[in-house]
């Protein structure tokens, strides 16, 4: 009985290694086959980059914004009549003034690797700015009033302001960064008038008279800026920029006869002009 009972209890043992040692080998059997498991399940791709925006092609759209007239220069009045130096007065003159810009634009962009896009643009602005002041005939008149000596009144607009301009410019992200110039022209209209009803114009005439002229100038000058262009759609885009207009000098002048002599108002400025201006362009194709 005794030796029964030991051998059950052997045999007990060496079921319970044996259950151990299976259990061990499950173990590495499963830690091994996970992988392979994993291995084998299908695997989705990565999602694809978005597509790079370019800048090629041809657009047109429009513009608004705000343009300051800045003009700087002498007017005088010369007096044939009186003896140097008393026959000339002239003086300086320069002002700022804003007025509403809008009109349209058209361009074409080359996008000549991922960073550099090149192009051309052409624009027409309506402007209409304005600027007046009234000045003195000789030193001893009032100016904006007629004393005896008579005053003068110079008052100019400019009509519209075009461009025709290269571009240069770095983009990333659908964000165009450019600097810009090239040609400008724009239409001046320019009005002087003496106001000389009580005495005459100057100290030396006695001929009473209101006399004007209007003189419009069609003027060619330069243009420099910069801007930035961001990319709402394929085709569609929105910029802001800033650009510095010189039209060069201008002269205008307006010459009466009294008696005796001749009186000749003058005004010699050089027009410039600042744009500040928004944009919404549509380029054609993809």
């Amino acid at each position: 009985m005794v030796v029964q009972i030991s051998k059950v209890l052997q045999i007990s043992k060496f079921g319970g290694y044996v259950m151990k040692k299976l259990a061990i080998g499950a173990t590495i059997l499963a830690a091994l086959a996970v992988p392979a498991f994993a291995a084998d399940m299908p695997v989705k791709a990565p999602a694809p980059p978005p597509p790079v925006y370019s800048w090629t092609g041809f657009y047109i759209g429009g513009n608004a914004g705000a343009v300051a007239s800045v003009p700087s220069g002498t007017s005088d009045f010369r007096d044939t009549a009186d003896v140097p130096p008393f026959d000339t007065n002239p003086e300086q003159f320069s002002s700022a003034n804003w007025s509403f810009l809008g009109g349209f634009q058209a361009g074409y962009n080359w996008q000549i690797n991922p960073y550099w896009v090149v192009g051309v643009e052409a624009d027409w602005d309506w402007a209409r700015t304005r600027y007046s002041f009234c000045r003195q005939t000789d030193i001893s008149s009032s100016a904006c009033i007629d004393s005896g000596d008579g005053f003068e009144s110079i008052a100019s607009r400019t009509d519209w302001i075009g461009t025709a301009r290269a571009r240069v410019g770095v983009t990333e992200a659908g964000i165009l960064l450019y600097g810009t110039g090239g040609a400008a022209w724009g239409r001046v209209v320019t009005t002087l008038s003496q106001s000389c009803l009580v005495n005459g114009c100057g100290a030396n005439s006695t001929l009473a008279l209101a006399a004007s002229s209007t003189t419009t100038t069609d003027k060619v000058g330069w243009v420099a800026g910069v801007g930035v262009e961001y990319a709402l759609s394929a085709n569609w885009s929105a910029k802001a920029e800033w650009l510095y207009i010189d039209l060069g000098k201008i002269n205008s002048s307006l010459t009466t006869a009294g008696t005796p002599g001749l009186q000749t108002t003058s005004w010699s400025r050089n027009e410039r002009y600042d744009e500040l201006r928004v944009g919404l362009n549509y380029k054609f194709g993809h």
